[in-house]
């Protein structure tokens, strides 16, 4: 169309330098299409919050802005896992309602579909949120657990170019303050818990932690590969979480007898109490499973966010569907779905 124009986004060292321009009106237009979505803001970063995520060497993603008369109407991220034997790459295309259906989203498409033939992928994939609103048929998840409607505009934009569904997650929503049981874990386990960068005794326990994260969940039909992670990643991730302005509350689970933390959990929290909390990783490990610690750390974790950071409307969480065991834990806590965002594959 005339006037548009797709660039690789240069990011900014810091959202307060003079070139933070287009990463700070990219943040805009990406929390206005994502509240055009899901109905409100609730899922918006600030651009400070943002940030970190697309300077984190360990989880590289390449940035496109689509413009009209030099205006940031949409954009694309190719992202891929570091590793000689990942043969797939993550996409993300978005366009705001009034600049689609004209070729945007797929000019935007085209773009990071090329970056990933030119690394030779043979898998493209996608998350994506869904409409609540959209009537009509649904197509159903591989995994036997949830679906998505057919004629969502995200649905219809991935069919067309040959997607197929992979995946279907829950978004889950806490009503804030939450009043829930209070569970002790059984013997031999106990609780630590800290604000911040995690103590450096417990790096190289968090790292495992974290690749578990990788391995463990159910992944349906979508190709992750398992992670590699180890102390200095987690000091790099630390210090990028640090950056962003937000609370980060984790909660682990110690074995007592080994003394090694066996499960975590944590959530972030931003400075401005009127805004929601995200709930971002939890688990334990396969050997301490059928305890509840993941239950306790969690209603833990949420005591200490009500203590130290409270005022703020309410949590969000994501879940794969079929992951029924902590979707129990989740409503044991308190957590109603709110919506069900797919993942989607390509393979080529």
């Amino acid at each position: 169309m005339s006037g548009l124009t797709i660039q690789e986004l240069a990011i900014p060292a810091s959202v307060d330098d003079a070139d933070a321009d287009d990463f700070i009106e990219m943040t805009r237009v990406r929390n206005e299409i994502e509240a055009d979505t899901v109905g409100s803001f609730d899922l918006a970063y600030t651009p400070r919050e943002l940030l970190p995520a697309w300077r984190d060497p360990d989880e590289p993603k390449r940035l496109f802005v689509a413009k009209v008369d030099g205006r940031i109407v949409g954009r694309a991220v190719h992202e891929a896992q570091l590793g000689t034997d990942v043969t797939s790459a993550w996409l993300e295309v978005e366009v705001a309602s009034a600049h689609r259906r004209r070729g945007i989203g797929g000019a935007l498409y085209d773009t990071v579909a090329g970056i990933a033939a030119d690394e030779d992928r043979t898998i493209l994939q996608a998350f994506t949120l869904h409409r609540a609103d959209v009537a009509g048929p649904r197509l159903d998840s591989p995994t036997g657990y949830g679906s998505v409607p057919r004629e969502d505009a995200g649905v219809r934009f991935l069919l067309a170019r040959g997607f197929r569904l992979a995946q279907v997650e829950r978004m889950s929503r806490l009503t804030l303050p939450a009043v829930v049981a209070d569970f002790l874990p059984l013997p031999g386990y106990s609780l630590e818990s800290w604000a911040g960068p995690t103590p450096e005794h417990r790096l190289a326990d968090l790292a495992v932690l974290n690749a578990a994260m990788s391995t463990d969940p159910p992944l349906g039909e979508t190709d992750w590969q398992p992670e590699v992670w180890d102390e200095e990643r987690m000091r790099r991730k630390d210090a990028l979480n640090a950056t962003e302005g937000r609370l980060w509350l984790t909660t682990a689970v110690r074995h007592d007898a080994s003394d090694r933390l066996v499960g975590f959990t944590n959530l972030a929290a931003p400075a401005e109490a009127h805004r929601p909390v995200f709930q971002n990783d939890t688990i334990v490990l396969t050997a301490h499973r059928g305890h509840r610690l993941g239950l306790v750390a969690k209603i833990a974790n949420l005591a200490r966010l009500q203590e130290l950071s409270p005022g703020h409307p309410c949590i969000y969480t994501w879940n794969a569907e079929e992951n029924r065991h902590m979707l129990q834990v989740n409503e044991q806590i308190g957590y109603r779905a709110v919506g069900y965002p797919g993942s989607w594959r390509l393979d080529l």
